[in-house]
C-alpha cells in the first residue's frame, strides 16, 4: 500500500488539479482507496505541501 500512495502523490506533480478536490476552503484533498491526503498547493512557487496522509476516518477529525 505504501507504493501505491507514493506513487499516486508523485504522479500530481504533472498534473495536480486532475486529481485534487477543492477541501474547505483552505486546501486539498486527494483520494487513495480509504486514505485521504489534504494538500496545499502554492501556485507561485509551484509547490506542493502535504499536510496530512492519514486513512478516512481519521483524517478528517483533525
Amino acid at each position: 500500500m505504501a507504493i501505491r500512495l507514493q506513487g499516486k502523490v508523485e504522479s500530481i506533480t504533472t498534473d495536480p488539479f486532475r486529481y485534487l478536490e477543492h477541501y474547505e476552503g483552505v486546501g486539498y484533498k486527494m483520494r487513495i482507496g480509504t486514505y485521504r491526503v489534504l494538500i496545499d498547493v502554492d501556485t507561485k512557487a509551484k509547490l506542493l505541501k502535504v499536510r496530512v496522509l492519514d486513512k478516512r476516518g481519521r483524517v478528517y477529525k483533525r
